[in-house]
């Protein structure tokens, strides 16, 4: 048995409001099928903490590539940030690749803030990693695992890009 309204019911004569307005959108920062996410471009501690577990995904995902153009993109004047991005394009230029070496956060302080920067203090964590040829052969390993790497990372914040941009970076 199926009831209804039996009674009349009067039209609502109001329009409904509008959707609010959103916010502009971000420019693009970071590479296009990985780009740095939302919640890591605001300027505030939660922002640098997002950061900051973005650009550890950054490493390892641009580890596996490997490819180190975008760890200068988001890390421009970073000395270790060169670094590693010129041994994942001199790795990527001879054939070779990484097999492992993904790293994980596995303790952090809350940011210090101050001024455009964020500090963060941080213990990593790395697994054996092996640089091989494209024949298979391994040409440099650390078999065993870095279970607490003392690391830290200072971040900057750019107006421009609406993003954290890395400063200084230190693992281990």
């Amino acid at each position: 048995m199926l009831s209804g309204c039996s009674e009349k019911q009067e039209a609502n004569d109001t329009l409904p409001t509008a959707a609010p307005e959103t916010t502009e959108s971000l420019p693009p920062v970071g590479p296009a099928d990985f780009p740095v996410p939302d919640e890591a471009r605001t300027q505030d501690a939660a922002g640098a903490e997002a950061f900051l577990k973005y650009w550890i995904d950054l490493l390892n995902r641009q580890r596996a590539v490997p490819a180190g153009q975008a760890i200068t993109d988001l890390g421009p004047g970073c000395q270790e940030c060169a670094r590693i991005a010129g041994n994942y394009d001199s790795a990527a230029s001879a054939g070779n690749r990484y097999e492992g070496g993904e790293l994980t956060i596995t303790e952090s302080v809350a940011p210090q803030m101050g001024d455009g920067e964020a500090m963060i203090a941080f213990v990593a964590r790395r697994e054996p990693v092996s640089l091989v040829n494209r024949d298979g052969a391994i040409l440099e390993a650390r078999p065993d695992p870095a279970p607490a790497l003392s690391s830290g990372i200072t971040l900057n914040w750019s107006e421009s890009d609406k993003s954290w941009l890395v400063k200084s970076f230190t693992l281990g």
